[in-house]
């Protein structure tokens, strides 16, 4: 339903979500398109400030396949992100990314899509091996990464619905205050004796 609002019912979407900055790899999202010949593919860009500003940067040769859309609110997220059929994080290795997890990898997870991500940081580890990782700063391993995801989308369903598992299992919220009240108690009982 939502991949029919706004108008992308029969393509398929690899989606990027968040402020396009620099350190966010956008740029290189933006290249790996132009590498890719698949009829129907869009990228759905998601949390632009100035939707005309922002497409007057886009190579005019990919221009028809970027969908910008504005900061959506945050209880509106889960229903766009469902319209993706791939989540993309390529992060680049820079000071602003070294020390930062990007919020949109846990709302990926959750939502059980395929995920293709940098190595950097701790996303890795994070992720674990429920999605797909490629290079920082490598538009083409992103490409490869993309088109091989929709050659074999079965198995990018199962490292997504792992990848839902896993978020659940480490980064729950519950899960998460549970072990840091296991922790405190455990600081607390030490420092008693």
């Amino acid at each position: 339903e939502i991949k029919e609002r706004i108008g992308l019912a029969d393509k398929k979407v690899v989606m990027f979500l968040g402020t396009p900055r620099p350190h966010k790899g956008i740029d290189d999202l933006l290249i790996a398109l132009k590498q890719i010949n698949i009829s129907g593919l869009r990228l759905v860009i998601i949390g632009v400030e100035n939707q005309q500003d922002f497409l007057k940067g886009v190579d005019q040769s990919i221009r028809d396949r970027v969908v910008v859309l504005t900061k959506i609110p945050f209880q509106n997220l889960p229903e766009f992100l469902s319209a993706a059929d791939i989540i993309a994080i390529p992060q680049r290795q820079t000071s602003d990314s070294v020390g930062q997890i990007p919020a949109r990898l846990f709302d990926a997870m959750s939502m059980a899509k395929p995920i293709i991500a940098t190595r950097v940081s701790d996303i890795p580890e994070v992720l674990g091996e429920c999605g797909y990782l490629v290079d920082p700063s490598k538009p083409l391993q992103l490409a490869d990464a993309i088109q091989y995801i929709l050659g074999h989308f079965d198995e990018a369903l199962i490292k997504g619905r792992a990848a839902r598992e896993r978020c659940k299992q480490f980064y729950d919220m519950h899960n998460l205050e549970f072990g840091l009240c296991g922790l405190v108690k455990q600081v607390v009982s030490k420092k008693a004796r």
